[in-house]
């Protein structure tokens, strides 16, 4: 039986079409704040209301850019206010299972059980379809048969047998090279001998000659000549033989004996190892021998057969509910038949636009709702984001997992519905708010604000928190019910 796990990556037909809705719903980001010329216009104001000392109405500093005109410049003001900052980045989706798994068979045969039907719920482990399984019953039966005729007394003593003969063999040939090494030394030490006594009757041959002191055409001296030339000879002779013995001339032969010996040694080893391995014994790891292999593969071959025996039954590999089923009795099948869904836990699958890359991480809270269920929203985390934008249907969007905290089952829903999903970036809940306008960032990266003070606006330094398109949060030096100036509005003389 073989369980294929796969997750559904199949897109909403409206996915674009749904995007540009939820585009239309009220999204806050994280701004990128840069104040540099109101910042330059804050303080110059600063100077003018030092300098003026007056209330109320201000004259600004105008740019060289504008048109000289006479006008008066009134400030805005905000109260700093309680309330909650949530940075949600919005998308849509669909409903997913836990996790989905197709199950099939292996291998093809003829369906005659099926034990559930479209629908149903099952458990792991459960049985739910079985193919005819004759053949691979016949193959088993098969492959036991041929083990047991490996293994049986008579084959055992067979091996006993050929043990017996191996080592026989083996002290033959140990005995024959053993034999050979006291053939060439005793060859050798006659050699040696033959060359001791050239040379003694070399050299008597010689004394004989250099004593005869007969004159050159005296038939005795010729005589003596002739001797000691056949001693020479002799000599020579000797030394030769000698010389070839002792230098192994008859390595070849010895070569052969070793040879001999070394297979004898490998025989016996391999015959040892098999009757080991048939009756039960430990086997060493590296051990060979064609037997040994052929009861090997006669063992794998049960393995095999039972193997393609248990893939005629098909187990379920998760609970779950069966969701497709394609497959009847009689049919002859291989491959897929049906596929279970896992509705313990309920996933979106979902779409963001490419601009809200930096708004979707994992563990980041969402909130999913669905059109047939207007009245609720279900809550859970991010749990994937895939690592580059993904095309979808012409758009470059981001891709997510998010796992509810709800299962399928409580959602009440098909997997598929659409969603519609706002991932939460973060979120600050009875915070200190400022309008976003009212912040001026320093050159140092600090952050201040003009509160208002008996009237005057005083320039303020404030540790500032989360932000929005139209919201600050501070975390000191301002106070809820200040009033800070959030720019001006032009006034006419």
């Amino acid at each position: 039986m073989t369980s294929i796990a796969t997750s559904s990556t199949e897109k909403p037909r409206n996915l674009v079409s749904r995007l540009s809705r939820n585009m239309e719903r009220t999204r806050l980001k994280i701004p990128v704040i840069s104040h540099i010329s109101g910042k330059v216009f804050w303080i110059a104001l600063l100077v003018v209301v030092v300098a003026g000392s007056s209330a109320g109405v201000y004259a600004a500093v105008t740019p060289a850019t504008a048109t000289a005109t006479t006008s008066a410049a009134a400030l805005q003001t905000a109260t700093a206010r309680t309330g909650d900052l949530i940075l949600r980045a919005s998308g849509t989706g669909y409903l997913v299972a836990a996790s989905e798994s197709s199950v099939g068979f292996t291998t093809s045969g003829k369906l005659v059980s099926l034990a559930v039907k479209l629908g149903d719920t099952v458990e792991a482990g459960q049985l739910l379809a079985e193919l005819d399984d004759t053949a691979q019953q016949l193959a088993l039966a098969t492959a036991q048969q041929s083990l047991r005729e490996m293994t049986s007394a008579s084959a055992i003593a067979s091996a006993q047998a050929a043990v017996a003969a191996d080592e026989k063999a083996l002290t033959s040939a140990q005995i024959a090279r053993a034999n050979l090494d006291v053939h060439n030394q005793a060859t050798i030490a006659n050699a040696y001998a033959a060359v001791v006594m050239a040379q003694s009757n070399l050299d008597n041959a010689k004394s004989n000659y250099e004593s005869v002191g007969l004159p050159d055409d005296d038939p005795r001296k010729a005589q003596s000549y002739q001797a000691l030339y056949d001693a020479q000879q002799k000599y020579d002779s000797a030394v030769y033989l000698y010389n070839a013995y002792s230098g192994h001339s008859s390595q070849a032969t010895i070569d052969a004996a070793d040879a001999a010996v070394a297979l004898a040694t490998a025989n016996l080893s391999e015959a040892r190892n098999y009757l080991v391995a048939l009756t039960g014994g430990d086997v060493p790891a590296d051990a060979t021998g064609t037997a040994l292999a052929q009861l090997a593969q006669a063992k794998l071959n049960i393995q095999t057969a039972q193997l393609n025996l248990d893939n005629t039954k098909l187990y379920a590999p998760i609970s779950g509910l069966v969701m497709t089923l394609n497959a009847k009795v009689g049919d002859t099948v291989q491959g897929t038949i049906m596929t279970i869904d896992d509705l313990s836990k309920a996933n979106i699958q979902f779409y963001m636009d490419a601009s809200d890359w930096s708004n979707v991480k994992l563990g980041y809270a969402v909130d999913v709702s669905f059109d047939s269920l207007p009245n609720q929203t279900f809550t859970g985390t991010v749990t994937e984001v895939m690592p580059g934008l993904v095309s979808v249907q012409g758009s470059s969007m981001v891709e997510g997992t998010a796992l509810l905290d709800n299962s399928v089952a409580d959602i009440g829903l098909p997997v598929g519905v659409d969603a519609a999903i706002d991932v939460i970036s973060g979120q600050a809940l009875n915070a200190t708010l400022v309008p976003i306008e009212a912040l001026h960032q320093l050159p140092d990266g600090t952050y201040t604000v003009f509160v208002m003070k008996n009237g005057t606006p005083t320039l303020t330094t404030v540790e500032v928190g989360l932000q929005s398109d139209t919201f600050a949060v501070i975390s000191s030096g301002v106070s809820v019910g200040d009033v800070v100036t959030t720019g001006i509005v032009e006034t006419s003389k």
